[in-house]
């Protein structure tokens, strides 16, 4: 296989306007596309029972976040304590050039701090920190 595109990662999300500011101001994303899926289609590649609108949202270094807003709100799970305890996607990594200002943006616009504040300013050389965004999914932010 030969990737033809940049990668791109689907959260379902309840609260669409929110999640959209949220991406765009805290990782500098532009929204690149918007559509509403249909139930006939969403239904038969078991994404949403009643159709969905998605939001294509392009990371800086071209990644993208499919932010999926169903009629029906998605239900929420209870974050594990550590990220390794449950199988699938825990987290995703985005690098960048000033830790302390990324996180003050974030939380600023509604993320949490999962890890230890002082992960963000030890002096190993490489910076990181873990938050969730409003909506309980987790991302990470490395300064190195």
């Amino acid at each position: 296989m030969q990737q033809t595109a940049p990668l791109e990662i689907g959260i379902p999300v309840v609260d669409l306007a929110q999640m959209v500011d949220f991406y765009v101001t805290v990782f500098d994303c532009e929204e690149i596309r918007r559509a509403d899926i249909p139930a006939a289609l969403s239904e038969s590649i078991r994404v949403a029972r009643d159709g969905y609108v998605n939001v294509w949202l392009q990371f800086p270094g071209g990644e993208i976040v499919k932010l999926v807003h169903p009629p029906t709100a998605p239900k929420r799970y209870p974050r594990p304590q550590y990220a390794a305890e449950k199988t699938g996607i825990a987290y995703f990594t985005v690098y960048c050039d000033d830790i302390s200002g990324a996180i003050e943006v974030a939380e600023g616009k509604g993320a949490t701090m999962l890890s230890e504040r002082a992960l963000a300013t030890n002096d190993s050389g490489v910076k990181l920190a873990f938050l969730a965004d409003p909506e309980g999914n987790v991302f990470e932010f490395v300064e190195v």
